[in-house]
């Protein structure tokens, strides 16, 4: 009894050895989002010939995670420990597309909608981020767009968006302000021009 009582005793050392090395998590500075009541998007009203169908941006899970990523100059990328997203990247530039297409003309005839309700459209909007990075001097966010046939698949529109961002300062901080104007950029010109990718068909 006194043998078995003693293995224990090691055992229960050994496992609190093993937690005790577990590094410590990560807890960054500050979360980010690309709109908020506070900060809303805005432009000018967009006519939406039909309804339509806004799906989650594809693209590298890197950099459409919770993560901020920066890329040096040779290219390599790494994650901002001090600064994250709120959620995951993608997710909310879906939501700000959204609301973005949600500031419509009074002559609009259709609507734009999440693709997890259960509702058909005429057409569908599918996107990949190909870059939403932060440099040394300046944020990119680079977007190529693709407007489907609700019915049929085919493309009737496509484009291709990249807009850049200067920013002094810090990565974490500014570079990620910077990075935030970029990628509204990209979504208010998706804004503007998509009733006209909607008409090429």
């Amino acid at each position: 009894m006194k043998l078995k009582t003693t293995v224990l005793s090691l055992t229960a050392l050994s496992l609190a050895g093993c937690v005790s090395v577990l590094p410590e998590p990560v807890v960054p500075d500050a979360l980010y989002r690309f709109t908020s009541t506070s900060q809303p998007m805005s432009g000018a009203p967009v006519s939406l010939p039909a309804n339509i169908i806004v799906f989650e941006p594809e693209g590298s899970s890197l950099l459409l995670g919770r993560n901020i990523a920066y890329e040096s100059e040779d290219g390599a990328l790494s994650v901002l420990p001090e600064a994250e997203w709120t959620e995951s990247a993608s997710r909310l530039l879906q939501s700000a597309l959204l609301d973005r297409l949600s500031l419509q003309a009074s002559d609009s005839e259709g609507v734009a909608v999440d693709e997890r309700l259960t509702l058909s459209a005429a057409y569908e909007l599918h996107w990949t981020v190909r870059d939403l990075v932060i440099g040394e001097e300046d944020a990119v966010v680079t977007a190529r767009v693709e407007i489907l046939n609700g019915r049929t698949g085919g493309i009737v529109g496509q484009t291709f968006i990249t807009k850049r961002e200067s920013y002094t300062g810090r990565a974490d901080t500014e570079g990620t302000r910077a990075l935030i104007r970029a990628a509204r950029g990209v979504i208010d010109e998706i804004a503007v021009e998509l009733p006209g990718l909607m008409s090429d068909s």
